[in-house]
């Protein structure tokens, strides 16, 4: 292969890992307390989330005002949530890639329960944890279709901020209440929330060869 051939083939190789990968803007807030993060094959990291308090940064409580997270992200996006166990409980916000804005409420998210008791005050889940509860989830078959809920405007939350007015508020479904935004009961929390992400759409065949024929062409031309 010569110089040239090598340098076309790198080229394209790094436009198609490029392509697999790109940024995030997440905007999310949670009655009570939520944190992200990302996966890369099974290789877990955390992103960042809200107040573990009951006080909000910005006043208020801790689920009064959205955060915006950016970050990059390929495959799926995790976010855990829990509550106080205390009135109402949910999850509201958008994630922005580089082809679409997802919404909470979208029919591609799912659930899962760990059934693991979190509350006001306790710490983010850590790396291991996630790692452990995801691939438990997954090999088991466990995720769920969430509870979806009104949107952003709703009582007794009213307008999150920076949040689009039709995402919606999410949880996991109850069999024991109708509505499981309301009441403060246990719904198997801590729970985790999944959704693919394709930040960059991947340059499919034709573009891709489009691309090595570019390159043969100037070589050729050389």
């Amino acid at each position: 292969m010569t110089r040239k051939s090598i340098a076309a083939a790198g080229v394209i190789a790094a436009v198609a890992g490029f392509a697999s990968a790109g940024p995030i803007t997440a905007t999310f807030t949670a009655d009570n307390h939520y944190a992200i993060f990302t996966r890369s094959h099974n290789t877990f990291s955390l992103v960042s989330g809200n107040e573990t308090g009951a006080s909000g940064s910005t006043g208020g409580y801790n689920w009064s005002a959205a955060e915006t997270h950016l970050f990059d992200a390929t495959g799926w996006v995790y976010i855990a949530a829990w509550s106080d166990k205390s009135v109402a409980q949910g999850l509201i916000g958008q994630l922005t890639t580089a082809s679409e804005t997802i919404l909470s409420g979208d029919l591609r998210w799912d659930v899962l329960s760990t059934g693991v008791d979190r509350t006001t005050g306790d710490p983010y889940p850590t790396v291991a944890e996630m790692t452990s509860w995801v691939l438990a989830g997954d090999d088991e078959y466990a995720w769920e279709s969430p509870h979806i809920g009104g949107a952003n405007g709703l009582a007794p939350w009213g307008t999150i901020a920076g949040v689009s007015g039709t995402a919606r508020w999410m949880w996991r479904n109850s069999e024991e209440v109708s509505n499981p935004l309301l009441g403060g009961n246990d719904h198997g929390e801590l729970l985790i929330f999944r959704i693919p992400v394709s930040a960059i759409p991947a340059p499919g065949p034709i573009a891709l060869a489009g691309l090595g024929g570019l390159m043969l062409a100037r070589r050729r031309r050389s």
